[in-house]
């Protein structure tokens, strides 16, 4: 009996946790999506080879959404109820990672052109299956006339 009360207790603390997350469902964050991305002063200060490494990390974490296998019914139901549960969004968290992980990518290979340096095709790059080599540089420097 005393068992079954904890995990009453317990199931309503979690559905109890949903109005501390804030409200998500209305798409209250909508407005933090950035348009752009500014780069701070120590990402201005960054050299060619950090800058490629930056962008080819956030390349291999975003590349290939179309490719990646979709997880199964019980899997997508208990993160379902995992999310009503504690007021979370696993899908729309991983849509709003992704849109703005690609504004920084922009900026990232914006620089390495300001730099002189040779840059990425972006959207190649994130067209690439999952299991494609890492992604180098592709684009080739342009020379000071």
């Amino acid at each position: 009996m005393i068992e079954r009360a904890k995990i009453v207790m317990l199931c309503g603390g979690f559905a109890g946790l949903a109005g501390c997350a804030g409200n998500v469902a209305s798409g209250g964050d909508a407005g933090l999506l950035p348009q752009g991305y500014s780069l701070s002063a120590e990402e201005k200060a960054l050299d060619c080879r950090r800058l490629t490494g930056r962008i080819q990390v956030r390349l291999l974490a975003l590349r290939g959404d179309e490719y990646k296998v979709q997880p199964s019914a019980t899997a997508q139901s208990m993160r379902s109820a995992t999310s009503a549960a504690l007021g979370t969004d696993t899908a729309k968290n991983a849509a709003v990672r992704t849109s703005t992980d690609r504004p920084v990518l922009d900026a990232y290979n914006t620089r390495l052109v300001e730099l002189g340096c040779p840059s990425f095709d972006i959207g190649k790059e994130l067209e690439a299956r999952p299991s494609a080599p890492t992604p180098f540089p592709t684009v080739p420097a342009k020379k000071a006339s």
